[in-house]
């Protein structure tokens, strides 16, 4: 399922839709009133679309006949009798949007689509930098207000509202806090501050004394370290876009990829000690210099962290999206406790086979890993309302699985695009050929010590088209180059008074 904004060309469907529910609502116990000859009109609705505030949940993009599933109309237009209220939120008017006409076709009900919907408007408003969103509902709607209260509403009580046309009704106001939203899986109890006492924040749950000093596997201790801090242009079109992705570069990894071209970071675990207040406002100065995103690359070690740093961002302006860049071995629980953190998950797939896993990147158990996450990142993108774009085609909500195509194991590859295809279905995959042996790849020669073929690429390629994938990232021939590894020089890690520190040679 997609939530996107309705196109012009699909107004009678919309209208369709909303004939069905008003048809199906009339003469219930939780009847709204609708009316389309008042409430809503096809005249309404289609203006609606031609401002950019009437979304719907449907099985395609537009053009491609796709059916409705749902709508909702979000804007920034308050009822006068809002007034009554004593909202929970400080936010001026144009920090606040509006929820109207959230409906859903009775053929789908019990999908769990009308959820969806509200965490897809949730999304949008965060993203047109609004700080709450309000409604209301006519007091007699239960359904409605259970669901609203389900996805973390507050309930401010019944008043009368005046619906014009002589229509005079008590309704809930509710109120959805975007700036403090928490997880939606409930407490949190493996990224809390507490975690570096003995760390069990990867898969391989080291239980490092991490707060005490100890090093854990990943190389991390308590404290956190960044090597790099700018816009990115090399990622894939939805997240680079023409702008670039603010990417945040962690120092250390829970893999030891014996190939990385990353290694000054992830074995050597260059980079400089800041604080969590400090990550914050490296968020908020990418998103001042035009990042569309705040892209965090393999935070894995420091994801107890992010909760409180992201929610400390969104509180002084944060609005784009959180892209979670991970190599994909991660904890399932991790995963879900990052629900209502991150937004797009940008994550590997990197082996079929435990032995190459091992081999490798010494984790023989990477292949289940990655699958648990995998299934849980896609779960958790479907309940929030599925893959999500702006008009500018920029990933706002969603996933994206990269494969790194090595050399020598095309037919691993194509078994990771199997175990994608098999658990996911078709989503957005990143099939890479920009391989690059590093030194210590070059002095053990071997395979891993040349480029992917082109014969290998395709032959990986290829099997992606005949599985279905219908949206794929490919790289044209020459992707070996410096551009794809930037400079881990602290750019951007310290504040702007301060100069850039060099790794040593």
């Amino acid at each position: 399922m997609i939530i996107r904004l309705a196109a012009q060309y699909e107004a009678p469907s919309v209208v369709a839709l909303y004939e069905c529910v008003v048809n199906a609502m009339r003469d219930t116990p939780f009847d709204a009133r609708w009316d389309m000859a008042f409430h809503p009109t096809a005249d309404g609705l289609r203006a609606a679309i031609a401002a950019g505030n009437l979304f719907v949940a449907t099985d395609g993009e537009p053009y491609t006949s796709p059916r409705i599933y749902g709508a909702f109309v979000l804007d920034d237009e308050q009822d006068a009798g809002y007034t009554q209220a004593s909202w929970s939120v400080a936010a001026s008017d144009d920090e606040v949007a509006v929820i109207h006409l959230l409906a859903v076709s009775p053929t789908v009900r019990g999908l769990h689509i009308g959820a969806a919907l509200v965490n897809a408007a949730a999304r949008i408003a965060r993203v047109r930098g609004k700080r709450a969103i309000r409604l209301d509902v006519v007091a007699n709607n239960d359904p409605a207000v259970n669901l609203y209260r389900s996805c973390g509403f507050v309930d401010l009580g019944i008043f009368t509202l005046d619906y014009g046309g002589g229509l005079v009704m008590p309704a809930h106001l509710m109120e959805l806090d975007l700036v403090s939203t928490e997880t939606v899986c409930g407490a949190r109890t493996l990224l809390t501050p507490s975690s570096p006492a003995s760390c069990e924040l990867c898969p391989r749950r080291c239980h490092a004394r991490r707060a005490s000093g100890e090093s854990g596997v990943c190389g991390a201790t308590a404290s956190l370290k960044l090597a790099r801090a700018a816009l990115h242009l090399w990622e894939e079109p939805p997240i680079s876009g023409d702008t670039g992705s603010g990417t945040i570069f962690f120092s250390g990894c829970p893999l030891k990829c014996v190939y990385c071209q990353n290694h000054e970071i992830s074995t050597g675990n260059f980079g400089i000690e800041v604080d969590a207040d400090r990550l914050s406002e490296i968020m908020l100065e990418l998103q001042y210099q035009g990042a569309l995103n705040i892209n965090l690359v393999t935070a894995t070690h420091y994801a107890h962290l992010l909760p409180a740093a992201v929610e400390a961002a969104r509180a002084r302006g944060l609005f784009v999206p959180i892209v979670y860049n991970t190599g994909g071995y991660e904890r399932e629980r991790a995963v879900r406790e990052l629900e209502g953190i991150v937004d797009v998950w940008l994550t590997d797939f990197k082996y079929a086979d435990a032995a190459l896993a091992r081999d490798l990147s010494h984790v023989a158990d990477y292949p289940d890993r990655a699958a648990r996450a995998l299934a849980r990142m896609v779960a958790q993108v479907d309940r929030r309302g599925g893959i999500m774009y702006d008009g500018d085609g920029t990933m706002q909500q969603g996933i994206i699985v990269r494969h790194l195509v090595l050399p020598g194991h095309a037919d691993d590859s194509c078994r990771v695009l199997d175990l994608i295809w098999d658990i996911a279905g078709d989503i957005p995959i990143s099939v890479m050929n920009q391989y690059t042996p590093n030194d210590a790849m070059r002095a053990a020669g071997g395979e891993l010590a040349r480029a992917v073929t082109d014969e290998e690429y395709e032959q990986v390629l290829d099997h992606a088209d005949e599985l279905g994938f219908t949206t794929m990232f490919w790289q044209e021939g020459g992707a070996v180059s410096e551009s794809f590894t930037p400079a881990f020089d602290t750019t951007g890690v310290l504040a702007a008074a301060d100069g850039p520190i060099l790794p040593r040679q």
